[in-house]
């Protein structure tokens, strides 16, 4: 058994991860945009349709590269 100092995870699984990391941290600053815009109008379903997608897509993203990692 090797230890973990010596597993290097495969690239697409470190692709996947910077890039859902990136896609959730837009996801974020769009949450922070609603949470300003919800202080003084109403926030419509297809504003959190998107962040909603985004999410969806990471998660998804992420469960079929560790599926085969």
């Amino acid at each position: 058994m090797t230890s973990s100092a010596d597993y290097a995870p495969p690239r697409e699984l470190v692709n996947v991860v910077v890039h859902s990391s990136e896609k959730l941290e837009g996801a974020a600053s769009l949450l922070k945009t609603l949470e300003d815009k919800a202080e003084g109008e109403q926030i419509t379903s297809a504003e959190l349709a998107a962040i909603r997608c985004i999410v969806e897509t990471c998660a998804s993203d992420l469960d079929v590269v560790l599926e085969q990692a």
